[in-house]
């Protein structure tokens, strides 16, 4: 809806969103929208106006505010039990924003991802991975992905960092483990030297193995 049909006509202030009850009023047929804009101003002549008219007509002390649902554009009124009701299910646009604005760099994050996916581009992915600040789940794709891509030269830069989200180094020994599966390695458990698993002498230390298979 455009920006000048959000605003109240009986007090010219701007509706606010509002989160609909999980219980329906009046026909019990619901809202058909997860948000309404109402008027949350009490110094509106529409509120206040409720108040007398829903005691003389009703004998009830109570008032309603004026709404307007978002996609038909029609108006109404809803019942409030006293001033401060339904203000806690206020929808915060602050923080609407800032998860829209989230999602969007979660998005982007993912995109770029892929792209160095797709180029096969080891180096930007441990970045991604190795970056604290970066979205958890755009860093567990980003695990994930160097074990599909299975270049030894991730296996270092993952061993040596301790991830402090526990789902994450999970993630990341998977990886580690794919990684080995793929070139037929492992790691020697002497020194950390990656070897081939076949081998029975580590190349670094000299130290003589029990060869392997998988």
């Amino acid at each position: 809806m455009e920006e000048k049909k959000i605003i109240c006509p009986h007090c010219k202030q701007k509706l606010n969103k509002w989160s609909v009850p999980s219980f329906n009023f009046s026909d019990g047929l619901g809202w058909c929208t997860p948000f309404l804009y109402v008027c949350f101003n009490d110094d509106c002549k529409f509120f206040r106006n409720s108040w007398k008219q829903m005691d003389e007509v009703y004998g009830q002390k109570m008032g309603y505010r004026y709404m307007l649902h978002p996609d038909s554009g029609e108006s109404s009124s809803i019942p409030a039990g006293h001033r401060d009701a339904m203000k806690g299910d206020i929808i915060d646009e602050i923080q609407e924003s800032r998860e829209a604005h989230e999602l969007e760099e979660r998005k982007k994050a993912f995109q770029l991802l892929t792209d160095y996916f797709i180029n096969k581009d080891v180096d930007s992915i441990l970045a991604v991975l190795l970056d604290e600040n970066a979205f958890g789940s755009v860093r567990l794709k980003a695990a994930e992905h160097l074990g599909e891509i299975g270049d030894l030269r991730a296996i270092e830069p993952m061993a040596n960092c301790k991830f402090s989200h526990e789902v994450i180094q999970k993630k990341v020994n998977e990886a580690i483990t794919k990684i080995h599966k793929k070139n037929f390695t492992m790691e020697c458990p002497y020194c950390a030297e990656i070897i081939k698993i076949r081998a029975t002498i580590c190349r670094r230390c000299g130290k003589e193995l029990t060869a392997k298979t998988e």
